[in-house]
């Protein structure tokens, strides 16, 4: 994941030197609090795999465009609480024996729960690891029994639209879970499922739907080029409106974890507090400062980069979603039986969970000092051992506390 994101009013991308070079010429546009970038690139020399653009002002060339799409960069309109306006994305392959697998399946009630079961328990399992993981430093035990407790009846539906409220509960409980470990000024509530999650009520919500836009263009992409109809879904309706992507919004429901643990991460540790966003007195919403927005994006492509294991290979998450939409479309097919989103589980440690902040508390000096830890790094280690804001130990320190 890396992304050229531009803003401002002005925003423009144009072509120079159309018959030697062929440079790209990418410009940011007016911001009161940041002067305009400018960005060039020869072609097959972008280091960028797409482009992100939020603003309501400024034009793209047809020969920009040309550039695009010959060098394979989709690029993202996206509004300011993250909804992806629009796309303009290099040409899809051309597989009609997929489209039409993905077609007829759109109309076998069977297959259809198969692959919503498969999505679903995906995104489950991944909550309640988060959940694991918060539970190493946090005190949610009662809120954690409660999700696992909803989390066994998903196996018992039989219709999708019962799948989709046994989920619905479960994420319920997720958010009531999240929602203790956070600060108490951030006042957080939850978040809702009748189409509120958009107007944003305060500064949490504001950045998880931000980077879930970042998250929908990861799927936008990866669905382009396997070739598969994005408004043909199977968790989420077809039917609402014209430009649902359904398919997409289903497969961001298996990685919605790694924006919800990388905004998690960002407040708990100061980088975005509640003076991150602010309130919007036209429409009564949170929007995000463009520094927030930085931050958010760098925090995003460090998670998305970090990588996971799968058949031998380290893959990033961004590469690995595309590697499931081709397993989806085998499966579609009938060239594969099954269907696992569950596939790779992620590594997730807290080197501050309450067993080792007491072993910190509980050492003595003679004993850290037998163990190599100086009175320096002790002093520190007890210090934040004692506060309730998260923190880091070297690898080295943590193996000689055991």
């Amino acid at each position: 994941m890396n992304q050229l994101r531009l803003e401002g009013w002005g925003v423009r991308l144009r072509v120079s030197d159309i018959g030697s070079a062929s440079q790209l010429w990418c410009f940011d546009g007016r911001r009161d609090d940041n002067p305009s970038r400018m960005f060039i690139f020869r072609p097959r020399q972008i280091p960028y795999d797409s482009i992100v653009i939020e603003g309501h002002s400024g034009y793209i060339s047809f020969q920009a465009l040309h550039w695009l799409s010959r060098n394979n960069v989709p690029v993202f309109i996206m509004n300011f609480d993250g909804s992806v306006l629009s796309s303009i994305l290099p040409p899809i392959p051309v597989k009609a024996d997929v489209r039409i697998a993905q077609i007829k399946t759109a109309s076998d009630s069977k297959k259809t729960l198969t692959i919503a079961k498969a999505l679903f328990q995906a995104k489950i399992e991944r909550s309640l690891q988060i959940l694991d993981w918060l539970a190493e430093a946090y005190d949610i035990e009662a809120e954690l029994l409660a999700t696992k407790r909803e989390a066994q009846r998903v196996s018992e539906t039989s219709t999708v639209p019962q799948l989709r409220t046994a989920e619905g509960r479960v994420a319920l409980r997720y958010w009531q879970a999240f929602r203790q470990c956070l600060p108490k000024e951030l006042r957080f509530q939850g978040r809702g499922y009748d189409g509120r999650n958009r107007n944003a009520s305060d500064s949490v919500n504001a950045v998880l739907n931000y980077g879930y836009g970042f998250l929908q263009c990861e799927c936008r992409k990866a669905v382009n080029s396997v070739g598969l109809e994005p408004s043909i879904g199977y968790s989420h309706t077809t039917t609402e409106w014209q430009t649902k992507e359904s398919l997409v919004l289903d497969l961001m429901e298996p990685y919605r974890w790694l924006v919800d643990l990388t905004v998690f991460q960002l407040f708990e540790s100061g980088v975005l507090n509640a003076d991150s966003c602010f309130f919007q007195e036209s429409d009564y919403c949170y929007r995000i400062f463009t520094e927030s927005k930085g931050k958010l994006l760098d925090a995003l492509r460090e998670q998305f980069n970090s990588g996971v294991k799968y058949y031998g290979r380290t893959l990033k998450w961004d590469v690995l979603i595309a590697e499931k939409v081709n397993e989806l479309a085998r499966f579609l097919t009938g060239k594969t039986p099954t269907l696992n989103f569950t596939e790779p589980p992620p590594v997730l440690e807290r080197t501050d969970s309450k067993a080792v902040r007491e072993t910190i508390l509980n050492i003595t000096q003679s004993e850290a000092k037998k163990l190599g830890i100086g009175k320096g790094t002790l002093h520190y280690l007890r210090k934040r051992a004692r506060s309730q804001q998260p923190f880091r130990i070297y690898s080295k320190v943590s193996q000689k506390i055991g």
